[in-house]
């Protein structure tokens, strides 16, 4: 795929996170009004918040799409980001098991210390 369907579809994404949390947003300021504010559009899981937060949803990601600087700002993004040489699976996977045993390494270290510690300190204050 092109970087500007990368973009685009990115835009989509914005816009259905946007619909989530104006969905939340909207409900939470009609039940100001009384749970009856809230009344069902089509069927009993599209009320009226989730209309309104489909409309802003959409509107927010039209004029992101429409707005010449975040669009280019996008553009520009995706243009470095194919430029990015990303780690093969093998790569991956040998680096997240290299954290994970540094991880354990670590802790047991840590672990070890506390107890001395902890000893330590129980003879000096008993």
């Amino acid at each position: 795929m092109s970087i500007a369907r990368y973009v685009n579809l990115s835009f989509v994404v914005i816009g259905l996170v946007a619909y989530l949390v104006m969905g939340e947003l909207f409900s939470s300021i009609i039940e100001i009004f009384g749970s009856s504010a809230n009344f069902p559009i089509l069927g009993v899981n599209f009320r009226l918040a989730q209309l309104l937060a489909m409309l802003g949803a959409v509107g927010v990601a039209i004029y992101l799409r429409r707005n010449h600087k975040v669009y280019d700002y996008a553009m520009e993004v995706g243009s470095e980001l194919s430029k990015v040489t990303w780690p093969s699976w093998r790569e991956t996977k040998l680096a997240t098991t290299v954290v994970i045993i540094t991880t354990v390494i670590i802790s047991i270290i840590l672990g070890l210390m506390d107890l001395v510690w902890g000893a330590l300190s129980k003879l000096l204050y008993s």
